[in-house]
Formats: C-alpha cells, sequence, structure tokens
C-alpha cells in the first residue's frame, strides 16, 4: 500500500463507512483514512477478479480486516487463506503477501477491506500493490 503523506487522509475521529462507499461508487477503489508519521490507514472495495501484486513492505507490518465479500490472501509460504467477512490477517514486517478476489466471488458482491500499515514511511525499498488500487 503505497505511503500516505501526513494530512492526505480524511484524518477524522469518525468515518461511516457506507456513506463513503457511496460516495466512491464503483469499484474498484482506495479511501485514506488516516495518514501520519507512524500509521496508514485504507480502505479498499474491489470487484471479483481483481489481485495485487505480490509485494512486501521490508519496514513496517501491515493489517487486514475484511469487512465485506470475500478475498484469497497469499503471505509468506502459508496456504492461501479464503478470508470472509471478519477475518483478520497479518502481514508481518519484509513477508511477500499479495490479495485477489476470486472471480466467482460474484455473489458475495464486491471485497471491502481495512488495510493499515505501521510506520507510515516512504522507502525506496518498498514494493506496492496493482497500480489502480
Amino acid at each position: 500500500m503505497p505511503f500516505v503523506p501526513a494530512g492526505d487522509g480524511l484524518d477524522l475521529p469518525s468515518v461511516d463507512l457506507d456513506a463513503l462507499a457511496a460516495r466512491m461508487g464503483d469499484p474498484p477503489w482506495r479511501a485514506m483514512l488516516a495518514g501520519t508519521g507512524g500509521l496508514r490507514v485504507v480502505v479498499l472495495r474491489w470487484p471479483p477478479g481483481y489481485a495485487t501484486v505480490p509485494h512486501v513492505h521490508p519496514g513496517a507490518e501491515e493489517i487486514f480486516l475484511v469487512l465485506a465479500g470475500r478475498a484469497v490472501f497469499s503471505i509468506g509460504d502459508q496456504p492461501p487463506i479464503d478470508a470472509l467477512p471478519g477475518t483478520f490477517l497479518f502481514a508481518p514486517r519484509g513477508v511477500l503477501h499479495a490479495i485477489r478476489v476470486p472471480d466467482d466471488a460474484g455473489d458475495d458482491g464486491p471485497m471491502t477491506l481495512l488495510a493499515a500499515v505501521a510506520p507510515n514511511e516512504d522507502r525506496p525499498d518498498e514494493t506496492i500493490e496493482h497500480p489502480d488500487a
């Protein structure tokens, strides 16, 4: 997940995610919720068939919480994880990971995911996910 400069997130004490999704429209989209020196938080909505490229954050940890839909996570050497709403996932610092919304996830609708990376650093050795996310 790319670096979020401080002040580029909504940085609000509260965000109605349903209202945000209505404003953002059809997926794929990404909304920056918070961007500070120590943390970046985004909510992402992706359609069936969408996938990130495998990537790594050499200086940061990343957490995920599936809010709606279904996604398959690849994290390090672990078997793929089929994640449904309420699934929490963790990609440790320096561990390759990727996310895919299965083509057959249409019945589940778009996948909505909350993701957070800490610290929020702009590093030249950090790889990023799909540029359209």
